[in-house]
C-alpha cells in the first residue's frame, strides 16, 4: 500500500485470508480518481463490489451478465467521477468502449487480483491477462499484482508480462502453524466416504469437502448426510439460487458441512472452519494449497485432511487431457478447421457432428476442449456474433453449432507448453503424497520458501 501511495509499482503474494482486497481499497479511499481492478470471475464482483462499499467506497462493475442499460449508466458513473473502484474482467478491458475511455476516467491505480493467471506456470491459466499491460499505454499510473500462491517462477513472469518497473514485492510467509497437514493412503476397495466421516466426528466445527466432479460431490454429500451429519452440496450444475442458498447456510452456520467442487471458495471468508478434506488431491499443489487455506482463518487449530491412492493419478491425467488436449487431437482438428474454414476463415462446428474431426473415439466434450485448447493459443476465436459482450471467448461452451474464425497460420507450442507444465504440477502433487518428510517442510519448499525438517503437527512428524 504504501509503495502504490508513493507512485510505485507493487506485487503483493499473500496466502489465503492474508488480506489481499485491503491492499486496493485503501489507497482507493486515499487517492482523488477512481482504483480499477481486474478480477477473472464475473461471479464475484457483485460480491467484491459489496466490500468495497462496506469501506465506504463507491463501487461498480462491469459484465456480460449486465443488460445493456446497467452497463450504459454505470459507463456514465464512471465517466462524471461517481464511482472510487470499479470491477472488470480482462477480457472486457480489451473491449473498445473500455479500451477508448479508460483515458479519461482519471484512473490512479490498476490493481491486478489473482495475478497468478498471468503466467503460463500458474495453476489457472488465463490468456486475456496477459494483455492487460497494454493499459500502460493510456493510464500513467502504479499498477499493482496480487495473488496468494506463486512460485518464484511464477512471480518472474508476472512482473516481466506486467512491465512492472521497480516493483516493491512483498510475499508473506506460506507458513500457517495452525493447519496441521495430513495424506492418508488409502486400499482400492476402501470407502472414502466412510474415512472422512470419521474425520468428521473426531475434529467438531464447520468443515468443507472438496471432491473432483459433481458426481462425487453428490455422492459424499448423501453419505455423510445419512449418517446424520448436517451437510450441503454445491457445483456448479446447481443454479444460482441453490448455490446462494448453500453459501448463506455454510456462512451462517446453519449446515455444518459444505461438500463442493473446487466451485466452492472463491471469496468465501468464514473465519472458524476446523476442517477442510480432500476425497482426492487436486491436480496442483496451488489447488491444495489455496483450498486446504481456507481452514482456521481465525489462527485456532485446523486439520487440512487429504485421501490418496496411487491410482489417483489416473484422475489427474484425465483432467489435464481435458483441459490441456494431446497434442496429435489439436493438430488433427486444426488441420481439419483450416481445410474447411471459408476464404475469410470463417468456419461452422457442430461438436455432435464433428467429433470425428478430433479422433476415432472422441466425444462432443472432446471437441469443445480442443476448441478451448486451440483459442487460448490463439490459432481460432469465436466469431463476433458469438461473443458474450467482450468477456471470455477463448473457447466455446454449452450446445449448438459454434461458428469460429480460423487464423491460416500459427501453431500450438503454447499448449505444449502448458500441458507440459499441467504434467509437472501433478507429478509434485503425487511427490508430495508419497513423501516420507515433514508435509508442512514440503509445502513451503516448493513456493521457495524454507520450512522446518519437522513441524511436529503433520501426519509424518508425529508419526501417524
Amino acid at each position: 500500500m504504501r509503495a502504490v501511495l508513493r507512485g510505485q509499482d507493487a506485487l503483493g503474494v499473500l496466502p489465503t485470508g492474508g488480506g489481499k482486497s485491503v491492499c486496493y481499497q485503501v489507497p482507493a479511499l486515499c487517492f482523488e480518481g477512481m482504483t480499477l481492478v481486474v478480477t477473472p470471475l464475473i461471479s464475484l464482483m457483485e460480491d467484491q463490489v459489496e466490500r468495497a462499499s462496506e469501506a465506504g467506497l463507491r463501487s461498480a462493475y462491469l459484465s456480460a451478465t449486465q443488460g445493456a442499460p446497467t452497463r450504459a449508466r454505470v459507463l456514465k458513473e464512471v465517466a462524471g467521477g461517481r464511482v472510487d473502484i470499479l470491477f472488470v474482467s480482462p477480457e472486457r478491458l480489451q473491449t473498445p468502449v473500455v479500451r477508448d475511455s479508460v483515458a479519461e476516467w482519471g484512473v490512479r491505480l490498476v490493481a491486478v487480483d489473482e495475478a497468478h493467471c498471468i503466467s503460463q506456470w500458474g495453476h489457472d491459466f488465463r490468456p486475456a491477462y496477459r494483455t492487460i499491460a497494454r493499459i500502460r499505454e493510456r493510464v500513467r499510473c502504479p499498477l499493482m499484482a496480487l495473488t496468494a500462491t506463486a512460485t518464484p517462477q511464477v512471480r518472474a513472469d508476472i512482473t516481466d508480462n506486467l512491465e512492472l518497473v521497480g516493483p516493491e514485492t512483498v510475499v508473506q510467509s506460506f507458513d500457517r502453524a495452525n493447519l496441521a497437514w495430513h495424506v492418508d493412503r488409502i486400499g482400492p476397495r476402501e470407502d472414502r466416504v466412510v474415512r472422512i466421516y470419521r474425520v468428521l466426528r473426531a475434529n467438531p466445527g464447520t468443515a468443507v469437502v472438496y471432491a473432483p466432479t459433481r458426481r462425487a460431490v453428490e455422492a459424499v454429500r448423501d453419505g455423510l448426510a445419512g449418517r446424520g451429519l448436517r451437510t450441503e452440496s454445491y457445483h456448479a450444475g446447481l443454479d444460482g439460487p441453490e448455490r446462494s442458498r448453500v453459501q448463506a447456510a455454510f456462512m451462517a452456520g446453519a449446515c455444518r458441512v459444505v461438500v463442493a467442487t473446487n466451485a466452492f471458495g472463491m471469496g468465501i471468508d468464514k473465519p472458524d472452519v476446523r476442517v477442510v478434506a480432500h476425497v482426492q488431491l487436486p491436480t496442483t499443489l496451488e489447488a491444495y494449497y489455496q483450498e486446504a487455506g481456507r481452514a482456521g482463518r481465525d489462527g485456532a487449530d485446523a486439520l487440512c485432511f487429504a485421501l490418496d491412492h496411487p491410482t489417483d493419478a489416473r484422475l489427474g491425467h484425465g483432467f489435464i487431457d481435458r483441459t490441456h488436449p494431446p497434442l496429435p487431437r489439436l493438430r488433427r482438428l486444426l488441420r481439419k478447421l483450416r481445410r474447411h474454414a471459408d476464404a475469410d476463415g470463417h468456419v461452422e462446428v457442430l461438436p455432435e457432428s464433428h467429433a470425428k474431426w478430433v479422433g476415432r473415439h472422441a466425444l462432443p466434450d472432446d471437441v469443445r476442449s480442443c476448441l478451448e485448447a486451440l483459442g487460448r493459443c490463439g490459432v481460432v476465436r469465436l466469431d463476433e456474433r458469438d461473443s458474450p459482450n467482450g468477456e471470455d471467448t477463448s473457447g466455446p461452451g454449452g450446445v449448438g453449432p459454434v461458428r469460429l474464425r480460423v487464423r491460416p497460420s500459427g501453431g500450438i507450442e503454447l499448449a505444449t507448453t502448458l500441458r507440459r507444465a499441467a504434467r509437472d504440477k501433478l507429478r509434485a502433487v503425487r511427490r508430495y503424497a508419497a513423501g516420507r518428510g515433514c508435509r508442512r517442510r514440503a509445502l513451503l519448499g516448493y513456493f521457495g520458501e524454507e520450512g522446518p525438517a519437522r513441524c511436529g503437527g503433520c501426519d509424518r512428524c508425529r508419526g501417524r
